[in-house]
């Protein structure tokens, strides 16, 4: 990288002065709101007042294939930006000041330049194409006609009103020349200059390492428009159908990786960028192709996370209940394994697995194996073998994936040692309890939608008795002092006492409800030999094999 690389110190105005640059028009607009922009002057006033110079942070420049070509801003885009509309308020407020000679030597020297290749004075910043228009007519001072509800236009406002705070007369107009000599001499910035698109990201990104989502979501946008070429349309349109499936950025990203994840295994987001880059620069590489691959994937990607997605209405196996452990266990570190099954095998295959899948994710949550890097690295390793063929069912997944499930004796006992399980997750894991204790006697379980919102989860040693009495407090919340209930059925129980709740256990839909009835009283001992019950189901409800 060194090589290919030059750094350099350098103020701010001398480089708008000594440039000619622009945005690469994939980039995202400006995005300084007025906020950022008072910021920015408020602390450049602060440094004036004290004669200290103003460290503005680092930008970093792509060279061009062709020399005669501007440089490509990859960092810096907004302070550049915001720096540029400030000299245009100057020059504004320059000429209204009657100073026109000032003003013009002012937009000469920082905001157009004589260009060789056009043989004309050009614009030194050119910015995305969503900003051009508005840019342009603050450029030719044509403030009137600029769009009032453009950031830039803001920004405008809010730098000019700042000059006419600093020189409120032309007589104080050597005030506004000394932010203009500020911005010259005084503001200063690290420069990197890379050789090509790809090496400025890198860049960017190791210079601006915040983990932040947004940042590898651009990065990577970014990477591959400069991979388009001839089919920069196509990545256009594919970049917008992608982004539109995801309200949060981060949600994109996390996509991202366990697409990625599908063929390579797990990856921290922090490394991401780099490894895709890495990849779609090996031979034979085709940023086309993958871009359609992301398509086909976040289709697979939406689905496991909404059961009630189209996806799901072609396939025959029931997963409704899988998907929603998924969601109230946030299981998500095993979507590699899952995505690689539907985007591999016949959806029926993977249908079959991720509901065995969900089943062994229970076990994992229970004795805390689930969720962390372990977890994320195994269902990685999986996913590569199904994406390269080497899982081709079943139980070859499971072979990667045997250390994350525990035993029967260790899934026992960690689920007996659980403690307070959340109303939400409860209310699955009483549901699929309820089934294995119909499948145990020999009964069809029957089909009861438990997730809606006709049934709630009850606390059979009251919340509220449970505060007044510290030796059951404690496990007020566990799996044993826990029934699904109809709602219809559980009006005002409240803190009745368990003798008043009898009545109503013994005409519920749900056997394990129903059997509370036959306790005569309810209390540490009824609550720790029912976790124990419930523990010798749990097995059933989530078998290891």
């Amino acid at each position: 990288m060194a090589n290919d690389t030059d750094f350099n110190h350098d103020q701010l105005g001398h480089i708008l002065g000594d440039q000619l640059l622009e945005v690469p028009r994939f980039q995202r607009a400006y995005s300084w709101k007025q906020e950022n922009v008072e910021e920015y002057l408020a602390d450049l006033k602060a440094a004036r007042s004290r004669g200290d110079a103003y460290f503005m942070g680092t930008a970093v420049f792509a060279k061009p294939a062709d020399p005669k070509d501007r440089l490509q801003v990859v960092d810096g885009q907004q302070r550049l930006a915001t720096t540029a509309v400030f000299f245009m308020a100057i020059r504004d407020l320059l000429a209204e000041y009657g100073l026109a000679k000032q003003a013009e030597e002012t937009e000469k020297q920082y905001l157009r330049g004589y260009a060789l290749s056009a043989q004309a004075e050009v614009e030194r910043l050119i910015l995305s194409p969503k900003d051009v228009p508005t840019y342009n007519l603050l450029l030719d001072g044509d403030r009137a006609n600029a769009d009032d509800d453009h950031l830039l236009t803001a920004c405008y406002d809010v730098c000019l009103n700042h000059l006419r705070e600093v020189a409120p007369t032309p007589k104080e107009v050597d005030l506004v020349n000394a932010v203009a000599t500020q911005l010259l001499t005084r503001v200063q910035v690290l420069v990197a200059v890379a050789s090509g698109l790809s090496e400025a990201y890198v860049i960017f990104e190791t210079l601006n390492d915040r983990g932040a989502d947004l940042t590898t979501a651009d990065l990577l946008k970014n990477y591959l428009f400069s991979k388009a070429g001839a089919h920069m349309r196509y990545f256009e349109h594919s970049w917008v159908a992608l982004e539109s499936g995801f309200d949060k950025a981060d949600d994109l990203v996390r996509f991202i990786r366990y697409e990625y994840a599908t063929r390579n295994g797990a990856v921290q987001v922090r490394r991401l960028y780099r490894s895709i880059q890495t990849e779609l620069e090996q031979p034979g590489a085709d940023a086309r192709k993958y871009v359609e691959r992301l398509l086909k994937a976040r289709d697979v990607y939406r689905a496991l996370r909404n059961p009630d997605d189209a996806y799901w209405s072609t396939q025959d196996t029931d997963v409704r209940d899988a998907l929603l452990a998924y969601r109230r266990f946030g299981f998500e570190s095993s979507f590699p394994t899952l995505m690689a099954a539907f985007l591999k095998w016949t959806k029926p295959s993977a249908s079959k697995l991720l509901v065995k899948l969900s089943k062994w994710s229970v076990r994992a949550q229970f004795d805390g194996r689930i969720g962390g890097q372990q977890s994320e690295e195994a269902f990685g390793t999986a996913a590569v073998a199904i994406t390269t063929g080497a899982a081709t069912n079943q139980s070859a997944v499971r072979t990667h994936l045997a250390k994350l499930i525990p035993t029967d004796s260790t899934f026992k006992a960690a689920f007996v040692a659980y403690g307070a399980v959340p109303t939400t997750r409860a209310k699955y894991v009483l549901a699929m309890l309820d089934r294995a204790a119909e499948s145990k006697a020999g009964r069809a379980p029957r089909s009861v939608d438990w997730a809606s919102t006709s049934y709630n989860i009850e606390h059979v040693y009251s919340n509220s008795a449970g505060k007044s009495d510290p030796d059951l407090n404690e496990i007020v919340g566990t799996i044993g002092n826990l029934a699904i209930l109809e709602k219809k059925l559980n009006r005002d129980l409240g803190a009745k006492p368990f003798s008043a709740k009898k009545t109503n256990y013994a005409t519920s839909d749900f056997e394990l409800t129903k059997s509370l009835a036959s306790e005569s009283t309810w209390g540490r001992a009824e609550i720790e030999k029912r976790t124990r019950e419930l523990a010798d189901l749990a097995v059933i409800a989530w078998p290891a094999h």
